[in-house]
């Protein structure tokens, strides 16, 4: 597979942890350089990572990617959802609490004074309100794409200093469960 993204993007990470555990090879196209941002605009109208050739097919989007995976090549050591349902409802929370922080984190690496505005509130509170939820719904025994995605969303933040984790505690479990597994170890985030 071919993957257009960063070494630092969560929903790049989550796609590269799938990967590993279903035994995909990875060669990735770093759009953190110019030639990879010139890449994937080659290839991608939205210009938005992760962006996959594999088998011949081009896809957008860590969920789709994700799905091609494991619809061709098995969930490896993935566990495969019980209830789908349930588990896009998990993915869409871990998804808009990602969008509220990273919204966040482009307008203050734009040069944007947004903290302390009510914007910011909004959105911190609101990914507050995911991670509440979503430390009832999560658990430190499942190695789920649920559990794999707020690990990766948590990591990102910490990695990039844009909302403090400590607020999302009640996930501290499943981070300390799914924190030394080899695809996890192997995908962290870095400059």
């Amino acid at each position: 597979m071919r993957l257009f993204g960063t070494t630092t993007s969560p929903f790049v990470r989550r796609v590269r942890v799938v990967a590993a555990e279903v035994g995909e090879p990875v060669d990735r196209v770093d759009t953190a350089t110019d030639d990879g941002m010139a890449q994937l605009r080659s290839v991608s109208p939205i210009r938005k990572v992760p962006v996959a050739m594999i088998d011949e097919k081009l896809l957008f989007d860590s969920r789709v990617i994700i799905d091609w995976l494991t619809t061709t090549r098995g969930w490896g050591g993935v566990t495969p959802p019980r209830d789908r349902w349930r588990e896009q409802n998990l993915l869409n929370a871990i998804d808009a609490a990602l969008d509220s922080v990273i919204q966040l984190f482009y307008l203050r690496r734009d040069g944007v004074t947004v903290d302390g505005t009510p914007y910011a509130q909004r959105q911190l509170e609101r990914a507050d309100a995911i991670f509440a939820w979503l430390a009832r719904e999560l658990s430190p025994d499942a190695f789920s794409l649920p559990e794999i995605s707020v690990c990766c969303a948590l990591d990102w933040m910490d990695f990039r200093n844009v909302y403090p984790t400590d607020r999302a505690k009640g996930l501290a479990a499943v981070r300390s469960a799914l924190r030394e597994r080899p695809s996890m170890v192997a995908t962290r985030p870095h400059a």
